[in-house]
Parts: C-alpha cells; structure tokens; sequence
C-alpha cells in the first residue's frame, strides 16, 4: 500500500535547516564583507597622504673618533650626554637629513612613548579604540600645514620608514608626533607640564634694564620611564633667519628655541573649553614664528593670528629689546581668548594654566590650576621671582632646581609639586642679550648645564666667539638622598611585579624599604594601597591611597580610580 507523507520527512526537514543555515552563512559574509570595506574605507578616509618627494642621496661620512657624523651639509654629534644636529638646506633636504641622522634617536623615543602608552592606558581594544578616534580628529590635519613643511615631513618620512605602525604610515605617525602638545590634551591625565621665566631687570645705577635671562622646564609625566637625551638641533633653512631648538628626535616643530636675531619661544601645554579647530600643531607655529619675526611685535602679532588646533601658553622674549611677554592662547580665534601680559614686566613667569580674566569661567582652565601641580608651581614661581635680587643665569639655575613648597616648605624629593621634581626631560636657560644657552645634561635638570654660544652656532659674526663656561650640577646628584630616591623607583618597580605575580607579601617587603628611603613618591604609596588591600588590610590602605592623591595632581585617569577604592573601603 503506497503511503502519502503529509507533514514532509527527514530530507525536507534537512533541507530547510541547511537552506537556514547557508542563509546565515551568506548574511554573516555580507556583514563580514560590509565591514571589512566600511573599514578599509574608514582607514583610506582617515588617511594622512604626504606629498610625492623627490630626494637627491648625500653623502655619509665618520669622523675617526665616531662621535660626529655627516650627510651632505648636516651633521650629527654626541657630546656627553647631549645630541647636536645641524641641519641646513630646503625644506626636503633638511627633512631627509634630519631622519638619516636621527632615526636611532626617534626610534628611542618611539619605544619609550609605545611602552609608557601601554602601560598607562592599556593595549587591544583600547588601544585600537583610542587609535581609531585620533585618526578621524587628525583627518586631513595636515591640510594647514604650510607646504614646505609638508615637503619636509613627507622627507623625514621617507628617510624613517620603520615609523609606520600596521594602522599608520610614516609620514601619519610623524605628523601625529609633531601634535604631542594637543594629543596630551585629550588625555584624562596631565602628561606634559611646564614651568617658564624671564627676567631682563634694571641694572644698578641705571635706569635700563639688564639682559634677558629665561628659564625653562619641560617635563613628561612616564614614571621616569623617559630616558631620551636631550638634541639640541641648529637649523639654517634656506632664505629663512637660523635657529635653535631643544627637543628630542623627530621633532621639526619647536617647544624651546631662539633663532639669531634673539627671538625665543617655549610653549606649555594647556587646555580650555574650546574644542579641537582647525588649524596647525603649537610647535610647528613656533616653528615659523623662529624662521620669520626679528622682533617680539612680529612674532607677537604671528601667534594671535595663527590658526591653532588647541590651546597653549607660550613666552616670547627679545634679547634685543631686553623684553617678553606670555600669550595666553585659546584654540578658537576670537580675541578676548588670544591674550598677552607681561608687556611692561621686568620679571614674568607661566606654568600650564591661564591668569587673565577672559579665562576666569573656563572649565578646563580652572581645573588644571586646582587639581593639577600647574597653580601650585606658578605661585612658587612668584614666590621665588619676586623676593631676592635680579635674576641672573645662575639663579635662573637654581629656580629651576628648586625643591620647596611655597614659604620653603620641605616636600620630599619627587613631589609632583615642585619645579624640580626630578622628572624633567629637558632643562634650559638662555641669556637672549648675550645670546648664550646652557641645557642641561640631565638626570632631570640636576645635571651640568652645558654653555652653547649662539652667536657662533647661528652665524653671527657681530662678536668674536669667546669661551663659556658651563653651570655645574647640583650638589644633589652627588648626594646618599638622590641614590636613596634613585634605589626607591627600583624597589617600586621590583614590588610591582611580585605585586602582579601574585606574592602580595614579598611585595610589601620592597615597598616599605622603599617607604624608609624615599616617604614622597606618589606612585609608592599607590602601589603600598594597592598591596594592603590585596592582603586585607584596609585601614593601611586607605592611608597610602590619601596620601598619593596628595602627591600626585594631574593624573585625573588614575585619581578617579582611586577615589573609587578609598569609596568602597569607607573613606
């Protein structure tokens, strides 16, 4: 008897789950294909294209002492624990030189900034995140880049192809590396702090004023973890005024520098409500302010003027006029936030926040003088500039090595606070009258201030070169407290990772030498909280973690952790 099949068998009922299946599969690959081209062509929109550069080869030479190399008219020497580099030529020329010679330096800097990255803000998925929001607020950034400094990034980019990421090319990271101001600036944390100065007061006996005396500092907040020897690069760009820029490789921008005509520039890190604009990196600003003005009105008048992407506190001094002034700059164009003080002050000083009134209501601005070192520095600073004689190169030495609290109180050795607070990457003071400059060797600013004469490094030949002599280091480099601070970061590292291998006990072993040699040092007392709580002690905990908020301003990431942890154990 033939049987009739009414509901479908196992082959129909096969059939559907495979047709459901292959449905799936077909719609995953879609979906698939979908995003690989909606992210490829995210990547290709975000993309950073360098201009097409055509580079003539130069020759390479070593001197026998191997201290001193050239390519074509540039140069590359070690001396001590500085970097000289001589740069001259068109813009190609001088960015294909600047990366022949200085890749070895960039790639030291690269590999410091990756690792300190990692550590601080973690890798995979937040890393791929963060890098995908820069790209899309860096898309076409370089369009308000003059076109010779194109030329030469796209050279520089040429010359150190190893930049390139798998995300970014070259010629992107290195522009990205030319932003490092306003890429701090999107961080939760405050990585880039500055302290600056100028002093031009009356002579004695006479109503005219001394020499311009300028004291900088710049430090980048990587635990120490940034050991990069200071360049002092000289740079002689065709048609252009010659001039000097302390920085580190890779940098064609300028946060310290004079050009020959005595014009100086630093620039600090700051931030206000303004969002991201349109326009060109700080540095590379000052770049072209040191290539074009031969007085403080000109360079003055070319930094209100400038389309910025972020904001910035930067000093401007004429060794010529014996004058300065700081210029307090928003990133948005209008003119009651481009601002300039100082203009009748001998003596002038700035830090990372804004003084005059039109920033009186910004946000951001007010929270780096309460919550970061900024507003304790500068009031130190005034302390320090307005009590005493003039300020002389050797004061101007001992200011920036200054230790104290306001009223001269002890702080500890690296208190966040202090204006020497023995993490600083470059040190440097100019007599922009005399035209001398003094960097120093490090470590920090404690090191021996090397003398440079301008006049002879610029091309002057209005004066003889003369002999100089160098500032001497800090007494505290040589002392049993700085190798007792020194042994303590090596304890904090040594208990952190018995901390993460999983031996809380051993740990705090380390950490509490650490506690006897050095009792100031934030991230010690973040890590001693983080070692009692592992082994239940809560009270001890909650102690140290009190105590590193005190000692650490400015790591808003970190101190919002920690103000969770001392929330969930009662304080």
């Amino acid at each position: 008897m033939a049987r009739t099949s009414l509901g479908g068998g196992p082959r129909t009922v096969d059939s559907r789950v495979f047709a459901l299946l292959r449905a799936v599969g077909v719609l995953a690959g879609l979906t698939f294909v979908f995003i690989a081209v909606s992210y490829s062509g995210y990547l290709g929109f975000t993309d950073l294209d360098g201009p097409e550069v055509a580079v003539e080869p130069s020759t390479f030479t070593v001197d026998e002492t191997g201290r001193t190399v050239h390519y074509g008219r540039s140069s590359l020497t070690r001396d001590g624990k500085i970097w000289q580099m001589h740069l001259e030529g068109a813009p190609v020329g001088i960015g294909d030189a600047h990366g022949r010679l200085g890749s070895r330096l960039f790639d030291e800097l690269d590999q410091a900034m990756a690792r300190y990255v990692e550590q601080r803000y973690g890798s995979g998925v937040e890393q791929w995140t963060a890098s995908m929001l820069l790209r899309w607020d860096y898309r076409a950034a370089d369009d308000y880049l003059a076109e010779e400094r194109r030329l030469e990034l796209a050279a520089l980019a040429a010359a150190i192809p190893e930049a390139a990421s798998d995300r970014m090319s070259a010629y992107q990271r290195l522009f990205l590396y030319q932003c490092m101001h306003g890429l701090a600036q999107r961080l939760e944390d405050v990585v880039l702090e500055g302290s600056m100065f100028a002093a031009s007061s009356k002579r004695p006996g006479s109503s005219e004023r001394g020499n311009l005396v300028i004291g900088r500092s710049l430090s980048i907040d990587t635990d120490g973890e940034l050991g990069v020897d200071p360049v002092v690069t000289v740079v002689r760009p065709d048609g252009r005024y010659p001039y000097v820029s302390v920085g580190w490789g890779g940098m064609l921008g300028v946060v310290t520098g004079i050009n020959a005509r005595g014009i100086f520039v630093s620039v600090n890190a700051a931030r206000t409500d303004d969002p991201l604009e349109e326009g060109a990196p700080l540095p590379l600003v000052l770049r072209d302010v040191l290539e074009r003005a031969d007085t403080l009105e000109t360079a003055t008048a070319m930094l209100q003027d400038a389309k910025l992407r972020t904001s910035g506190v930067v000093l401007v001094g004429d060794g010529v006029q014996r004058k300065s002034v700081v210029l307090e700059l928003a990133a948005r164009d209008r003119e009651d936030r481009r601002t300039t003080r100082g203009e009748d002050d001998a003596v002038l000083w700035a830090t990372n926040h804004m003084v005059k009134e039109a920033f009186e209501g910004d946000l951001q601005n007010d929270w780096i003088r309460r919550y970061t070192s900024s507003g304790y520095r500068y009031d130190r600073l005034e302390e320090l500039l307005t009590e005493g004689g003039p300020v002389t190169v050797d004061r101007a030495a001992a200011i920036l090595r200054d230790r104290r609290g306001l009223g001269g109180a002890v702080l500890g050795l690296g208190n966040r606070n202090a204006l020497e607070n023995l993490t600083v990457t470059h040190a440097v003071i100019v007599d922009a009258s005399a035209m001398v400059l003094w960097v120093s060797e490090g470590p920090s600013g404690l090191g021996r201030f090397q003398a440079f004469d301008l006049r002879d490094l610029l091309g002057r030949d209005d004066a003889p070169s003369t002999p100089l002599d160098d500032l001497p280091a800090d007494p505290l480099l040589y002392a049993e407290a700085y190798r007792d601070y020194q042994e303590a970061i090596e304890l904090v590292r040594h208990a952190r990772g018995l901390l993460t291998g999983g031996y809380p006990g051993r740990a705090l072993w380390s950490a509490k030498v650490a506690l006897a040699l050095a009792p100031d040092v934030g991230d010690l007392h973040r890590l001693l909280g983080d070692i009692e709580r592992e082994l239940g002690h809560d009270a001890e905990a909650l102690e140290h973690y009190q105590r590193y908020l005190e000692l650490t301003p400015g790591r808003r990431r970190d101190q919002v952790r920690v103000e969770g942890i001392i929330a969930e154990l009662g304080g």
